[in-house]
C-alpha cells in the first residue's frame, strides 16, 4: 500500500479516502487534501515540524520546521513566500493575531505588520533584539500586547503599536516566573482579562500583569494546552483535563488511550484534536460530553492545528531506507457546518454568488485608467469572505479575474507605450515580475510582450549607434569633451538611461567603443610629425628649420713670446681664432722683431685675410639623429614644447624647464626637437658644487701651449646660432650662481663673466631646463629667481589606463621594435592590433592583423606595462609622502624597454620584470615590496 492508504488505513480499491466520526446527532468527515504544493527543495521532508501557526481566518498556514525552515502556504495549498525570512535555526511559536505576525526565533522575536492580509510582499517586519534579552520560548498576542518568554525564565510584555514603524520598542513589563517551579516554559497565553498563563514541563501557572503570581496549576502539560472560551483544555500523561480559570477549578477530566503532546480544539470549542507523538496517533474529544471519539493512526505525529475553515494541520512521518522524512497532512473536514446552519452557509454562499455576478458585469464594461483591485464590486465581495470553502472558492475565482482584467490593462497600456516610443526599464522589470507569478497561456503573454519590448530596445540601440557613428564619421578632430557635446551622443546616452541594466552597460560600452575608434583616429591623425623642406610640424604646431647660418670666427694675430738676442727684442706670433684655434705661419718666419709688430708687415694681414676667407665659420654640433616612435603621447608633448619655445623667441625672454620624473624620456624629447629642427643642442650638467669659473670657462691642454683658460661650452653656445642650450637638473644650482643667470633668463638675455665680459646671447637661442618633481624627497626646489622668470612643462610617463577601463597603448609603441612579431608592423598597425585585443574596439584592420601568437604577446606587454605603472605609482606615492613603503627604484622606459626585450626568453611580463629589476635594488625591504606588488599587479584581460 502507499504512504497515505496507510495513514488511512484504506484499500486501493475505495474510490475516497474519507473517516467519518459521529459526534452526538452529527456526523464529522475528515479527508486528506491533495492541495498542498510541493516545496521545491526536495530535502525539506528531512526537517521534522516544530510547529503550525494558522490566521485568524484560515487564510494563511505558516509551518515552521528544524533549522528555521519556514513553509508558508494559503489555504488553497499554495506556496508563498514570506519576506524577510527569520535568521535562526529553530521556529518555538507562531502567532496571528489581528493585524500582526509573530514568530519566535530564539534568539530573536520577529514581528510582522500585516499592511495587506492577502498580499505579503506589503508586509513590514521588525526584529527585536537587545542586550541581556534573549527569548526562549512562549509567545502570545491579545490586545495589542505581546508577552514572550526569555532566556533566565523571565516573561517581557511590549505593547504593538500601528504598524511597527516607530524606531524603538519600550517594553511595558517583565517578571520572573522561576518561583512558580513550572519548569522549562513551552507555551504561554494571554487571557482576555490580560492575565498570562504559563505552561512549562512541570506545572502550569497563572500571573497578573504586573507579575504577580495568582495560581499554580500541577499539570506538566508541556505544549499539551489550548484555550477554550474561559478555561483552559490541558493534556498530560494519558489525560486530558478542562480547567476554569475563573474559579480556578477543575471542571472535567478524561482518560486518554493516547499521550498527548500537543492540542487544539475546534472553532466552536467542541471538537478538540491530540497529536501523540510517542505512537504517531491522532486523537479526537468531544469536551461538550467529554468523551472520547476516535484515534486515528499514522500520523498526528507532535503537532496539530485546526484552522477556522475546519481544516485540520498536523504531520506524519515515514522512514525511507535510512532516513525519516516528515510530511505536512492536511485534512479537510465539515467542522465548518457545526459552527454554521445550513441555512447560513447556503445564504452566505449565495451572495457570494450573486456579488460575483456583479463584478463580471462590472469588469465587462472597465474603462481605460479605472483600477479592477478598486472596483466597489470587487470589494463587496471581498466583504463576505468567511471560512467556508464554497465562498472562498468564489472569492478565489474574482481574484483570478481581477488579475486577469488587471494583466489585460497593463498590456494595453505598454502597447500604447511601445508605440509612442515611451516604453523604459521600469515596464520591463513590471513584466519580469509578473512573469514569475503565472503560468499558461498569461504568462505566453507576457513572455511574448517581453519579446516585443526586448525587440525593440535592441532597435532603438542599433539605431542611436549608428546615428552616433554617422556623426562621428563627419567631424575632422576631436576630444572626448567635445564627443559628449554631440547632439547624437545627448541623445543616446538619454535613452540608453531608459534600457534594462544589462541592455544598458552593454551599449553604453558600445558608444564608448564607438568614441574610443574616432579618438584611436582622431590620436593617429591628430599628432603626427610632419617634415617638410623647411618646416617640422609636430601635431598642430609648426616651426621653422634653423636654416643653417653659420657664426663668423674671426682671425687676430696673437704675441706668444718674447725674448732678447744680439741686443734686439723679438716676438713670437700666431694666428688665433676666437674659438681657440691657433696656426702658425709656414712661408714666413714666425719671429719678428718687437718693432716690426707696431706696423706689421704685408704679409701677416694678407695671411688674416686668407685665413679668415678658409677657416672663419663654426663647425655644427648637431645632435646625432635617435630614433624614435612617432606615439601620440610623445608628438602631443612635442607639440606643447614647440608652442613655449615658438613664445620664447618671439618675446626673446625666458626658459622653458621640463620637469618630470627620472627615465620619463625629458633630455631625449630636447635630443629630437634639435635634431628634427637641424638645431645646435647644447646640455649644461648642473650640480650643487658649481662654481662661477665652471659657467663661464674651462681648460685645455696644448702640447705646444699648455694648459690654457678658453670660454665654457655655454659661453661658446650663447653666442652659437639658433643654438638649444639645456640646463639639466637646473634646480640644483647654488645660490651664489642663481644671480649670474638671472639677466641671461629674463629680457637682457645676457651673461656676465668673471672677467667683467658681456656675452650677449643671439636671438635665435633656446634656453632650457630639466628637473625632477620638485615635490619628491631630497628634490631641491627651484630657486624663485628662476621660477619667476620660466616656463615649466610637466612631461609624465606615456598614458596607460584610461576612464572606462581604456588603456593607451603609447608606452607599448615604444616596446613594439623590441618584442619579436611586432617589429614590421607600423605604428597605426600596431595600434589597431592593440584596440582590438585590449580594448575590444573592433576594426576591419584589427581583425586582419589578429592572430593568437600576437595576442599572446600583446598580453605579455601589457602585464609589463600594468606593473611598471604599479611601481611608478608606488614610488610617486612614497615621494609625496602618501605611503609610508619605501619605493625609490624609477621605472623608466629605459627599464620597459630591457624587460621589452626578454619577454622572448622568459615568456612571462612577471619573471622577465623581477630578473631585470631587482638585482637593481639594494634595500631588501624595498625588493620584498616589488616582488609583492610584481605578484598583484599581473591581471590578465
Amino acid at each position: 500500500m502507499s504512504f497515505f492508504e496507510k495513514l488511512f488505513q484504506l484499500k486501493k480499491s475505495k474510490p475516497t479516502q474519507e473517516i467519518k466520526v459521529i459526534v452526538g446527532d452529527k456526523e464529522i468527515v475528515l479527508e486528506k487534501d491533495e492541495s498542498l504544493e510541493r516545496d521545491s527543495d526536495a530535502r525539506i521532508e528531512e526537517f521534522w515540524i516544530e510547529t503550525i501557526g494558522v490566521s485568524e481566518d484560515g487564510y494563511w498556514v505558516l509551518v515552521g520546521r528544524r533549522h528555521g525552515i519556514i513553509q508558508f502556504y494559503d489555504w488553497k495549498g499554495k506556496l508563498h513566500r514570506l519576506p524577510a525570512r527569520p535568521p535562526a535555526q529553530v521556529i518555538t511559536d507562531i502567532v496571528f493575531r489581528g493585524n500582526y505576525l509573530a514568530l519566535l526565533t530564539p534568539p530573536y522575536l520577529l514581528v510582522y505588520y500585516m499592511t495587506d492580509k492577502r498580499q505579503p510582499e506589503t508586509w513590514k517586519s521588525i526584529k527585536f533584539s537587545q542586550e541581556g534579552i534573549r527569548p526562549s520560548a512562549g509567545l502570545d498576542i491579545k490586545r495589542g500586547t505581546l508577552a514572550f518568554g526569555t532566556v533566565g525564565e523571565r516573561v517581557y510584555t511590549i505593547e504593538l503599536v500601528g504598524d511597527l514603524s516607530v524606531e524603538t520598542i519600550d517594553f511595558t513589563g517583565s517578571f520572573s516566573y522561576r518561583d512558580a517551579g513550572i519548569g522549562q516554559l513551552e507555551v504561554l497565553k494571554v487571557l482576555e482579562d490580560g492575565r498570562l498563563l504559563l505552561s512549562g514541563s512541570d506545572a502550569v501557572a497563572v500571573y497578573d500583569r504586573g507579575g504577580n503570581l495568582l495560581k499554580v496549576l500541577p499539570y506538566p502539560t508541556k505544549r499539551s494546552l489550548c484555550l477554550k472560551g474561559s478555561s483552559v483544555i490541558l493534556g498530560y500523561q494519558n489525560t486530558v483535563v478542562a480547567y476554569d480559570l475563573s474559579s480556578y477549578t477543575q471542571v472535567a477530566s478524561l482518560d486518554l488511550p493516547i499521550n498527548p503532546s500537543q492540542l487544539d480544539v475546534s472553532q466552536d470549542g467542541r471538537i478538540l484534536f491530540l497529536a501523540d507523538a510517542e505512537n504517531n496517533k491522532l486523537g479526537i474529544v468531544d469536551l461538550e460530553s467529554m468523551s472520547y471519539l476516535q484515534t486515528l493512526e499514522g500520523f498526528g505525529y507532535s503537532v496539530v492545528k485546526v484552522s477556522p475553515d475546519g481544516s485540520i494541520y498536523t504531520c506524519a512521518y515515514q522512514d525511507d531506507e535510512e532516513k525519516r522524512l516528515y510530511y505536512l497532512v492536511k485534512l479537510s473536514s465539515n467542522l465548518s457546518e457545526l459552527y454554521y446552519t445550513q441555512d447560513r452557509i447556503k445564504q452566505m454562499i449565495k451572495n457570494a454568488e450573486n456579488s460575483y455576478k456583479n463584478l463580471q458585469k462590472r469588469l465587462s464594461s472597465l474603462k481605460d485608467g479605472e483600477s479592477p483591485e478598486n472596483l466597489k464590486e470587487y470589494r463587496e465581495l471581498l466583504s463576505l469572505d468567511a471560512p467556508i470553502r464554497q465562498v472562498r472558492e468564489i472569492i478565489s475565482k474574482a481574484e483570478e479575474d481581477i488579475k486577469k482584467a488587471e494583466l489585460n490593462l497593463f498590456i494595453k497600456r505598454l502597447k500604447e507605450k511601445l508605440s509612442n516610443h515611451q516604453i523604459e526599464d521600469k515596464d520591463l522589470r513590471e513584466i519580469d515580475d509578473r512573469i514569475k507569478a503565472l503560468q499558461g497561456e498569461e504568462r505566453q503573454s507576457l513572455e511574448n510582450l517581453r519579446e516585443q519590448v526586448i525587440e525593440y530596445f535592441d532597435k532603438k540601440t542599433k539605431e542611436h549607434l549608428e546615428r552616433v557613428r554617422k556623426a562621428l564619421s563627419q567631424i575632422q578632430e576631436m576630444d572626448l569633451k567635445a564627443i559628449e557635446g554631440i547632439d547624437e551622443v545627448k541623445e543616446a546616452r538619454a535613452f540608453f538611461l531608459r534600457l534594462p541594466r544589462d541592455m544598458q552597460t552593454k551599449a553604453q560600452e558600445e558608444l564608448v567603443k564607438l568614441f574610443q575608434e574616432k579618438l584611436l583616429e582622431s590620436r593617429l591623425s591628430r599628432y603626427r610629425i610632419v617634415i617638410e623642406d623647411s618646416h617640422v610640424i609636430f601635431g598642430s604646431e609648426s616651426i621653422e628649420k634653423f636654416s643653417g647660418e653659420r657664426r663668423k670666427l674671426p682671425w687676430r694675430l696673437q704675441a706668444e713670446e718674447k725674448y732678447s738676442a744680439d741686443g734686439q727684442v723679438y716676438v713670437k706670433i700666431s694666428f688665433e681664432r676666437s674659438d681657440g684655434i691657433v696656426r702658425e705661419p709656414k712661408r714666413y718666419s714666425n719671429i719678428l722683431k718687437a718693432e716690426e709688430m707696431k706696423h706689421p708687415p704685408k704679409w701677416i694681414k694678407s695671411y688674416l685675410r686668407h685665413l679668415n676667407g678658409l677657416f672663419s665659420y663654426q663647425e655644427y654640433r648637431l645632435p646625432l639623429l635617435v630614433s624614435y616612435e612617432e606615439t601620440p603621447w610623445f608628438v602631443q608633448n612635442l607639440e606643447k614644447l614647440t608652442s613655449l619655445i615658438k613664445e620664447q623667441l618671439m618675446y626673446k625672454e625666458g626658459i622653458l624647464i621640463l620637469e618630470g620624473d627620472a627615465g620619463v624620456g625629458k633630455n631625449f624629447l630636447v635630443e629630437v626637437f634639435s635634431a628634427l629642427t637641424g638645431r645646435p643642442l647644447y646640455i649644461i650638467p648642473c650640480n650643487s658644487k658649481m662654481e662661477r669659473e665652471d659657467i663661464t670657462f674651462m681648460y685645455e691642454f696644448d702640447p705646444k701651449r699648455g694648459t690654457r683658460k678658453v670660454y665654457s661650452d655655454l659661453v661658446k653656445a650663447l653666442q652659437t646660432p639658433g643654438a638649444v642650450i639645456y640646463f639639466d637638473e637646473i634646480n640644483t644650482l647654488p645660490a651664489s650662481l642663481v644671480k649670474m643667470f638671472n639677466p641671461l633668463f629674463d629680457y637682457r638675455r645676457y651673461l656676465v663673466l668673471s672677467s667683467g665680459e658681456v656675452i650677449k646671447a643671439r636671438k635665435d637661442v633656446i634656453l632650457l631646463g630639466g628637473m625632477n618633481p620638485q615635490n619628491y624627497l631630497g628634490v631641491s626646489e627651484l630657486p624663485q629667481d628662476i621660477k619667476s622668470r620660466a616656463d615649466i612643462l610637466y612631461i609624465d610617463y606615456p598614458p596607460f589606463q584610461a576612464e572606462g577601463g581604456f588603456y593607451y597603448p603609447d608606452e607599448a609603441l615604444i616596446l613594439k621594435d623590441h618584442v619579436q612579431g611586432f617589429e614590421y608592423l607600423s605604428g597605426k598597425e600596431f595600434t589597431y592590433l592593440w584596440y582590438y585585443v585590449i580594448n575590444s574596439v573592433k576594426t576591419e584592420l584589427g581583425q586582419k592583423l589578429y592572430t593568437p601568437q600576437r595576442e599572446e604577446k600583446l598580453l605579455m606587454i601589457f602585464d609589463l606595462l600594468t606593473i611598471a605603472n604599479a611601481i611608478r605609482s608606488a614610488y610617486r606615492a612614497y615621494q609625496t609622502q602618501k605611503s609610508e613603503e619605501p619605493v625609490e627604484f624609477v621605472f623608466s622606459i629605459r627599464d620597459t624597454i630591457r624587460c621589452a626585450r626578454r619577454l622572448e626568453r622568459y615568456k612571462d611580463a612577471k619573471r622577465a620584470v623581477l630578473e631585470t629589476i631587482l638585482p637593481k635594488v639594494s634595500s631588501p625591504l624595498e625588493k620584498e615590496i616589488i616582488k609583492d606588488m610584481v605578484e598583484r599587479s599581473v591581471s590578465k584581460l
